[in-house]
């Protein structure tokens, strides 16, 4: 039965998320096709927010008491993936490389911080049942 509070739509948003940084990091590797390379920049760019803000809707919502913290760890990844679209945008050839330590840098988000908050969540549904 689906959780009323957002837990699946988080985790499939990190599935997407992981999916789209491997996609960016092959083009970027590959080279190429700098358009196909642009366009999913575009999309980890507003997916990622668009999740950030979901996640963080969410934490306000259930009284979360790291959302800030937790709020401020997402402003420095999407910085990261805006650095990684203007080094795109400007030829340079790292892009493969920033990439992966954007993945890093995610899965060591949604592994820790993101995992403790799910895990919290799901300890505040169990107790209002």
């Amino acid at each position: 039965m689906p959780s009323s509070s957002g837990q699946e739509s988080v985790e499939v948003h990190h599935r997407v998320q992981a999916s789209l940084v491997d996609l960016l990091e092959e083009l970027l590797r590959r080279g190429g096709d700098r358009a196909l390379a642009e366009e999913t920049l575009t999309r980890l760019v507003d997916f990622t927010a668009a999740h950030f803000q979901t996640e963080e809707s969410l934490m306000r919502q259930h009284g979360f008491p790291q959302a800030q913290e937790h709020a401020g760890e997402h402003g420095r990844l999407l910085a990261a993936v805006r650095r990684i679209r203007a080094a795109h945008a400007a030829g340079d050839p790292r892009g493969a490389d920033l990439v992966g330590e954007l993945r890093s840098w995610l899965m060591d988000h949604v592994h820790a911080m993101d995992a403790s908050f799910l895990e919290w969540l799901a300890g505040r549904e169990a107790h209002a049942r």
